[in-house]
């Protein structure tokens, strides 16, 4: 089983993927964000075998959860939630920034930095998460 990482934009979605031992993110593909998203995720879910999905949430400087939060939770409630995944958040602040814009700048990935993003997203909780179960 995987964890699937999602990076929830108003027109895009990225999605990445562990590899089997779940230590290590790897960028998957973009969904356009529109009435087709559920079909096209749902099949990504039972062919990958996901066990949980890893939202990227917009927290603000402060920490808090605010308007472009407040869409990514409503995005998940109507989309996501109903299918039995278990669902966890992880602060995607700068993820995007920090990573991908140099090869932006490059002009290499414009057109993936949703996927690439998403894999940020997930590698992080990852790395939160094993650092944890190490200590």
């Amino acid at each position: 089983m995987k964890i699937m990482g999602v990076d929830i934009g108003e027109k895009r979605i990225g999605i990445a993927l562990t590899d089997k031992d779940k230590r290590l993110s790897i960028p998957h593909s973009i969904i356009k964000n529109d009435k087709d998203f559920t079909r096209e995720l749902t099949n990504i879910l039972n062919k990958e075998s996901i066990e949980k999905i890893i939202v990227g949430m917009p927290y603000t400087l402060k920490g808090e959860i605010g308007d472009q939060g407040k869409k990514v939770l409503d995005f998940v409630k109507d989309n996501i939630l109903n299918m039995g995944m278990e669902v966890a958040y992880q602060d995607e602040r700068f993820t995007s920034k920090l990573h991908v814009d140099p090869l932006i700048k490059k002009k290499k990935i414009n057109k993936q930095k949703d996927k690439f993003s998403a894999a940020m997203i997930l590698q992080s909780y990852l790395d939160r998460n094993l650092k944890i179960k190490r200590n």
